[in-house]
């Protein structure tokens, strides 16, 4: 009981509000669940778990400031969690604690007046309206100096990045899922491996969603880059049709990698005897049917044949698209000079129909006719003999004439 009091005291302690973290949006969790994802920045003094809120005390406003900047937005046991100083809590909802009707004692009034008390640990005044760009998603803590070169990297584009740290027992779809619920448009994952080959992994979440696995961090961020500026063209030029400012949108002017210019300039490359050869469909996103089959098919989940036979449709128009980039004016003379496979098929199948049969050879007779026997006296004198009778009829008896003729077709 006297750790508990000791807890409470603490935590209640007004002058240490400063050095004070507020938590909202908690899931159902002990104090040692909270501690624990407070631990690696800085000791924790005291911590206080309410329904849907909670607190944890600090050392320093230093630390405090630090675990709130890492941990806001970030999730925990399935919830998205929001995290600020608590006195800056305290400052913005000051006039709610005082016209509420509850009477706290003085001990609590320290920890209740930063709540907005009314209001269920003050979720309900999250401003929606400020939601990110772009959130880097942290699976080891580890990598965290990694993280932050990339939002440096994001922000210096006019991008409003922010570093997420989710608990290890969460999914990580779970976690792009709850990232795209708040309108967020890109989602990167930071992981060990990819610092160890400086490369992220890219999450496009709106519109059709994309996955770009492992990708060095100068075509990451170019690609980011692009498709960000491609998007604010296209609402302002929607803006522009409706004759409305777009809600939320940053003031991002039109080339948006000039703003960067520690980035290396793209090298592009012309294919040969294709210059003024654009070929959007490579460009362009996969239809979402084709796109839905490659994510079963990439999941090792069973597809029927007809699924099959689409895919394989779909990719040899690409792969025709994607060799007239590569080859030019040449790949249609390449194109022609391939054999269609059904065709070849079929010439083999008639070639071995039209053979003639080994079964159907002619030969030549010993006597073209009877007349011709009856002038050889020799053979006449042989059939006469009564032997060679016997063994005639031995031969007309048996099996063997019945199999020559099959075997001879006659």
């Amino acid at each position: 009981m006297s750790d508990e009091k000791s807890n409470l005291a603490i935590i209640r302690d007004p002058n240490k509000v400063s050095s004070r973290i507020f938590i909202g949006n908690l899931p159902q969790c002990t104090r040692d669940d909270l501690e624990s994802i407070c631990l690696p920045y800085g000791k924790v003094l005291a911590t206080l778990v309410q329904k849907n809120f909670g607190f944890v005390q600090f050392e320093t406003e230093e630390v405090a400031n630090k675990v709130a900047a890492a941990l806001n937005k970030s999730t925990f046991k399935g919830n998205t969690v929001t995290v600020r100083n608590a006195a800056h809590s305290k400052k913005n909802q000051q006039n709610a604690a005082a016209n509420s009707n509850n009477n706290w004692s003085q001990a609590g009034t320290g920890v209740m007046a930063q709540t907005a008390v009314g209001g269920g640990g003050g979720i309900d005044n999250v401003d929606n309206s400020n939601y990110n760009d772009c959130e880097i998603i942290v699976v080891d803590r580890k990598n965290t100096k990694y993280a932050e070169m990339i939002e440096d990297r994001l922000k210096r584009l006019n991008l409003r990045v922010d570093v997420l740290f989710p608990n290890a027992d969460v999914p990580l779809g779970k976690v792009l899922s709850n990232i795209a619920s708040r309108d967020c448009l890109y989602a990167i994952l930071v992981t060990n491996q990819h610092e160890e080959h400086n490369s992220i992994t890219v999450n496009i979440l709106y519109g059709q969603p994309a996955e770009h696995r492992n990708m060095p961090v100068e075509d990451a961020i170019k690609l980011v880059s692009d498709d960000f500026r491609k998007k604010i063209m296209r609402e302002k030029a929607a803006a522009m049709a409706n004759q409305q400012q777009p809600r939320n949108m940053p003031n991002v002017p039109m080339n948006v990698p000039q703003m960067a210019p520690h980035l290396p300039n793209p090298v592009p490359i012309i294919p040969a005897n294709t210059a003024n050869y654009m070929a959007p469909p490579l460009k362009e996103r996969h239809p979402d049917a084709i796109q839905m089959l490659l994510n079963l098919l990439a999941s090792n989940m069973p597809l029927t044949v007809l699924q099959y036979d689409r895919i394989i449709k779909y990719l040899q128009q690409r792969r025709e698209l994607q060799l007239k980039v590569e080859l030019g004016d040449a790949a249609d003379e390449m194109i022609k000079s391939t054999p269609d496979p059904e065709i070849e098929l079929q010439k083999k199948i008639l070639n071995i129909l039209n053979k003639p049969s080994v079964a159907e050879t002619h030969y030549e007779l010993l006597y073209p006719n009877l007349e011709a026997v009856k002038q050889d006296e020799r053979m006449l004198d042989l059939l006469r003999d009564v032997r060679v009778q016997k063994a005639l009829d031995s031969l007309m008896d048996s099996n063997l004439v019945s199999t020559v003729e099959n075997l001879m077709k006659f």
